[in-house]
């Protein structure tokens, strides 16, 4: 083990905080910056807005990346085919555990950087209210559910909307099994496999179909769709549950591994029934693959690459610069902020300014990705009424 290696794990505890401690103040400052262009906003500016946010809070996304390849010493392995940026998709995901999404980060950057700026995630309700993160991915316009059905198609109806009428092409991630693998969720998954006559799955639990099937008729419906990915994802040496492991005991995985297969939205089922079929096909299919996966030895655990056959293992000495100089530039500047805000007035003036924008927008709207939303419907019809 070399000398960076065994500090590295002698001070994981340390570690640790000082990721949470990086992430919360880059992200304070990063909310800062967003509430200034606001007005944007509320000049119906929605394109630019969009452009400007998707550009800016991937720029943010390169902190914590750097942070776990670069610090922790985290390894990302990820094949099959390539995500084209220019084409609005569907990316499916398994969800071993509650931090997948941010692995993924990674994963496409190395595909392409640009893919940052396109990606979109489904989460947990939950998750809008973390500390500075939150509100970056509130302004990110992610799609926050709130496991009521009902509900959570209408959240899924309206971003869909939105990204059809800021003209992006996003790729949307959602995880059909609404919640991550744990001994509960499984003992979920047995019953559930018991009661309807299906196998058990060892290491995935089954789809929840209500949301795929929405998301995926409204792309539908709208044009918004041209490719499905399917994507496995898996930890050949050892699991990180959740972020409390990350950032209070400083654990993280040695090595992420994905893999992506493009399917033509032509070759995907229509039907309901069918649909339902073919996603539990995909996901019996997944637990299969998982199980040869996982019954390699730990050092040699690798997928055979899907489709195309693309691997991207090394570190590109473009994204490698781009990913230092993004996580210095955050650091010095916060830093800088933060020391000036005990001493200059404007820089308390304009703390002081976004504590009580974002407290607004949580209290009146529940979000900025509530109101921009409302700004945005408000602004259609207000079109739709001229055109009549």
């Amino acid at each position: 083990m070399g000398c960076f290696a065994f500090l590295r794990r002698l001070l994981r505890p340390l570690l640790g905080w000082a990721f949470g401690l990086t992430v919360l103040l880059t992200a304070i400052f990063g909310n800062y910056i967003i509430t200034l262009f606001l007005p944007l906003v509320l000049l119906d500016k929605h394109v630019h807005w969009r452009r400007l946010m998707d550009r800016a809070i991937s720029f943010w996304m390169m902190i914590p990346m750097t942070f776990l390849e670069f610090i922790f010493g985290v390894r990302y392995r990820v094949t099959g085919d390539f995500v084209d940026f220019e084409k609005p998709a569907l990316i499916i995901m398994n969800h071993r555990t509650r931090l997948d999404w941010m692995y993924l980060w990674s994963a496409l950057f190395k595909m392409n950087p640009w893919l940052l700026t396109s990606s979109k995630i489904s989460l947990k309700e939950q998750l809008k209210s973390l500390p500075g993160a939150g509100f970056g991915m509130a302004a990110s316009q992610f799609i926050f559910l709130q496991r009521n059905v009902e509900e959570d198609k209408q959240r899924l109806t309206e971003a869909v909307e939105y990204y059809t009428g800021v003209g992006g092409t996003y790729q949307i991630l959602l995880f059909p099994e609404g919640t991550d693998k744990s001994p509960w969720t499984t003992k979920k998954s047995d019953a559930f496999a018991k009661k309807n006559g299906f196998r058990a799955l060892k290491h995935v639990i089954y789809p929840r179909t209500a949301g795929f099937l929405h998301l995926l008729e409204k792309m539908r419906k709208e044009e918004y769709i041209s490719y499905v990915y399917d994507v496995t994802v898996a930890y050949p040496t050892n699991v990180v549950q959740s972020e409390v492991d990350l950032v209070l005991r400083g654990r993280t995985p040695d090595d992420v591994h994905f893999d992506f297969r493009r399917i033509d939205i032509a070759d995907v089922p229509k039907s309901e029934a069918e649909l339902n079929k073919w996603l539990n096909e995909i996901w019996v299919a997944k637990d299969e693959r998982l199980d040869r996966y996982y019954s390699q030895p730990k050092g040699k655990r690798k997928f055979v690459p899907s489709g195309e056959g693309h691997v991207w293992e090394r570190m590109d000495p473009k994204q490698t610069f781009a990913k230092i100089f993004a996580f210095c530039f955050w650091v010095f500047v916060v830093t800088v902020w933060s020391y000036h805000m005990f001493f200059l007035r404007f820089v308390q003036i304009g703390f002081t300014y976004f504590f009580l924008t974002s407290a607004f927008l949580n209290w009146r709207y529940g979000g900025i990705d509530r109101m921009v939303y409302g700004r945005f419907a408000s602004w259609r019809e207000r079109l739709s009424s001229r055109i009549v």
